[in-house]
């Protein structure tokens, strides 16, 4: 009988959110979704972060 495998996450530096390694490009450690922010806010990682962690802090 097979194993089965327990799904692998990987936290995101950017958001602090757990999430499956595949919502993560190879060798990155912020989700697929961040750059997608970043692409169409125009905004850098680094302000993405501390949004998130003003954000975190309000939660």
């Amino acid at each position: 009988m097979a194993r089965a495998r327990k799904n692998q996450t990987k936290v995101c530096t950017v958001t602090g959110v757990e999430t499956s390694v595949n919502n993560f490009y190879a060798k990155q450690n912020h989700v697929k979704a961040v750059d997608n922010l970043r692409r169409n806010s125009n905004a850098t990682k680094d302000q993405l972060q501390r949004m998130f962690n003003q954000i975190n802090n309000y939660a």
